[in-house]
Order: C-alpha cells, then sequence, then structure tokens
C-alpha cells in the first residue's frame, strides 16, 4: 500500500541542507526524513491512500458545494472519500489523514500546492478507507467509513472566514477551513449517507489524524447524539511538550504556538474547558499531552514511546535527522531519556480507567501494528478486547517496558528505525 512522505519541520530542512545526500526512505510505510534541502515543504509518493484500520473498495471522491464553506488550504473544495458497507451494517468510522502540519505562511503556501493542501490532486484519484470498528477478536472488515483526506494543515482545526495573506508573497493567499470542512463532511453524511442510522462510530487517524482525533472525538460524538457509541482510536497521535536535543528556541510547541494563531484556532475547535484551564498558553489545548484530560470519548491509543517522527521533529536527534548511525553516546542517553519523558507525559492517560492503549518501543511512526505483540496478543486484538469492554482499567494499558526496539528484538523483521 503507498504511503505519503512528508518533511515538514523547518528546523530539520535546515539541518538537512549540510548533509550531502536528498533523499527520503521508506521502510514498511514508515516516513524517515533524512534530508531536504528545498525550502518548502516536499512529498515524495503523494498518496492519500495511506489509511489505518481494515480497508475495503476504493472509492471516488465526493466534493462539497462550495457553499458549505469547506475548503483547502488553495481554496479548492474539500472533499472525502464514503466506503459504504456492503452488509447493512449500522458500524461506522471517520478515518482522518495524517501528514504533518504547515507551521507558517510560507510552509502553508507550499503545502498548498501539494496533495496535502489542494483537492485538485484528489479528483480521479480513488481511495480506499480503513474501519476500526471492532468484530470478534480483532478489526471489522465491513463497516461504513469516510476517509478525510488533509487539506488545511493544522489537524481540521483552523477557520478563518477571509483568505489570509502571505508575508513577503503579494497576491498569495490561504485557506484556513479546516474545522469546517470537518463540520460539514459530518451535515453531508448525515443527511445523505444514512449516518443518522448509525449505532456505533468510531473516530481515528494517524499521526496528524491521530491529534485530530483527540482534538474532535468529542466533536463528533455531540454530533451523533447519546444514542450513538462513540469511541476513538488515535494511533501515532501522542507528540509530546518537549524540548529538542540542541535547547534552541524554535520548538515544536513554538510552531504549534504559532500555528494557534495563524489558524485562528480559537473559534470552536478547541475545549473551552482546556483554553480556561491553560490561559496564555492557549496552544497547549493543540497538543495531546496537555488536552487529552479533557476528552471525554472512552480512546484507545496506538503510539511508540519511541516515536521516529518525534526523533526527527521533536526531539531533532541530529544522528536521526542526518540518518547516521550509531548514534554518538549523547544522543543515545536523550533518545532513551524521550522515552522515559513520553511515559511520564503518558501516565494521565492510563489515570482514565475508560481508556486503554498499546505503546510499543519500536522506533515507528506508520507502524506495523497488527504485527505488534505483547502478553501474547497483537496491537488490534489487545483494541478489540477493550473495545467491547473485556479488558478495562489496568488491564486495557499494554506497554513494552523493554528500551528502543525491544533492547534489539525487533530490531529486524519488524520495520524498527535503527538504534543505537
Amino acid at each position: 500500500q503507498e504511503s505519503e512522505v512528508v518533511l515538514s519541520h523547518p528546523t530539520a530542512r535546515k539541518q538537512a541542507m549540510r548533509v550531502s545526500t536528498a533523499l527520503f526512505a521508506m521502510v514498511q510505510g514508515q516516513d524517515l526524513f533524512l534530508a531536504a534541502p528545498e525550502a518548502v515543504p516536499v512529498e515524495v509518493d503523494q498518496s492519500v491512500d495511506h489509511v489505518v484500520g481494515a480497508t475495503g473498495k476504493a472509492v471516488n471522491l465526493t466534493l462539497l458545494d462550495a457553499s458549505t464553506g469547506a475548503a483547502c488550504l488553495d481554496g479548492t473544495q474539500y472533499g472525502f472519500y464514503f466506503v459504504k458497507s456492503t452488509t447493512g451494517s449500522k458500524k461506522w468510522t471517520i478515518n482522518i489523514q495524517g501528514g504533518g502540519w504547515c507551521y507558517n505562511e510560507e510552509d502553508c503556501l507550499g503545502r498548498a500546492g501539494t496533495r496535502l493542501g489542494s483537492s485538485k490532486f484528489w479528483v480521479d484519484k480513488p481511495s480506499t478507507c480503513g474501519c476500526m470498528n471492532t468484530a470478534d477478536d480483532g478489526l471489522d472488515a465491513d463497516c461504513n467509513c469516510i476517509f478525510m483526506p488533509y487539506g488545511d494543515g493544522a489537524s481540521f482545526s483552523g477557520y478563518r472566514e477571509e483568505p489570509w495573506p502571505v508575508p513577503g508573497k503579494s497576491g498569495s493567499v490561504l485557506h484556513f477551513r479546516g474545522l469546517r470542512n470537518l463540520d460539514a463532511t459530518l451535515e453531508y453524511a448525515k443527511a445523505h449517507l444514512g449516518m443518522g442510522d448509525a449505532a456505533e462510530m468510531v473516530v481515528t487517524g494517524g499521526s496528524a489524524g491521530g491529534l485530530s482525533t483527540f482534538l474532535h472525538a468529542d466533536r463528533v460524538a455531540d454530533f451523533m447524539g447519546e444514542s450513538v457509541r462513540t469511541t476513538a482510536a488515535p494511533v501515532v497521535g501522542y507528540f509530546l511538550d518537549h524540548d529538542d536535543f540542541a535547547h534552541d528556541s524554535n520548538t515544536y510547541t513554538d510552531e504549534m504556538a504559532y500555528i494557534y494563531h495563524m489558524q485562528n484556532l480559537t473559534v470552536g475547535a478547541l475545549k473551552q474547558e482546556c483554553l480556561d484551564t491553560y490561559g496564555d498558553k492557549p496552544h497547549y489545548c493543540f497538543m495531546s499531552p496537555h488536552m487529552q484530560q479533557f476528552v471525554k470519548v472512552p480512546y484507545f491509543m496506538f503510539n511508540s514511546k519511541f516515536d521516529a517522527w518525534q526523533m526527527n521533529n521533536i526531539l531533532r536527534a541530529p544522528c536521526y535527522v542526518a540518518g547516521k548511525h550509531p548514534c554518538p553516546q549523547e544522543e543515545q542517553d536523550a533518545v532513551l531519556q524521550f522515552g522515559k519523558d513520553f511515559l511520564a507525559q503518558f501516565a494521565p492517560v492510563q489515570a482514565e480507567s475508560q481508556n486503554g492503549a498499546m505503546i510499543t518501543s519500536c522506533i515507528c511512526h506508520g507502524c506495523n501494528w497488527a504485527a505488534t505483540v505483547l502478553e501474547n496478543r497483537t496491537s488490534y486484538q489487545h483494541y478489540a478486547a477493550w473495545h467491547a469492554g473485556k479488558d478495562t482499567g489496568a488491564a486495557a494499558i499494554h506497554i513494552d517496558s523493554r528500551g528502543p526496539n525491544g533492547d534489539g528484538a525487533l530490531d529486524k523483521g519488524f520495520g524498527c528505525f535503527p538504534f543505537p
């Protein structure tokens, strides 16, 4: 299955300019950021087909009318893919695409010319959708599934009524309508696709789509109503609030703060209780470790405590940014500490008995969850047991306590990035 690769971190791009080789590498569907000298986001293998869950047939795009207010960064109409159940099931999944973020106007302008910012790349490009509903001891292969491609650069959270100018680029504007893209899709599905008859809804997504899942699961649940059981399954969407290796002044957290203001995340996307709690740091409500405590919908999260994207883009360990191994001892120590810090920021998730989790030690981002085993069960078997109510509380939290890549046991055959 194809997968998109996006180098979206400006600091990583600057560091990459000092590296002689400019390339991306794919390891079993993971995004490996080795180097890229360009000053704007670059995509290799620009596919919208990389989705989590049990996938069905490929279908054509449904474009939303411009009158809905939905739009991609370049102003083109937003659209989605709907795979209808073949058995008349009343189970639904909303599957939200990932692909990083654009951290400033120039970054977003570059993204507007790619699949992650314009629907002109989606037309006549069928895609599938991955069900995250469960059946028996794993995923249900059949559901009503909406795959939402990523066209806004802010995890479906921004909204500005008027086009936003790009500084230094006369005549260039951006359209920040992510939140409206989500709402308009829900409204269309209820009016035209039978979603009003749903009995069960799972909200899921990977990477930036995993953050979208944390951010918007309650919004979807409110839209569906109390009669519909709504749960969430965020996949590799737990991005830490963490210093980088160089201890510089432009961290991932700082960049999320700029997105908050640029895309106007104040208008309903973020939880008011969270905004009230964090006061002068409202961007914390755009970061899963800070805002997850306010999520009411039960969720089961899939994540690596040594997430490969975060090694490159949050910790920014030079050996991972440059793809040069083995890492020096100081960088190895930083990676090990990051794993400890992940578990510390993950601890509040464990405190809520309604939640579940599968935390791997594999250094991965597009992790092979179907093949990831802990306690003699795969990730999806653990997830199905949680979703069915068989495992609850501490019994639904599964953490690989070993060091990176299972202390070497996962080095081969699992698609983990190397350590040290």
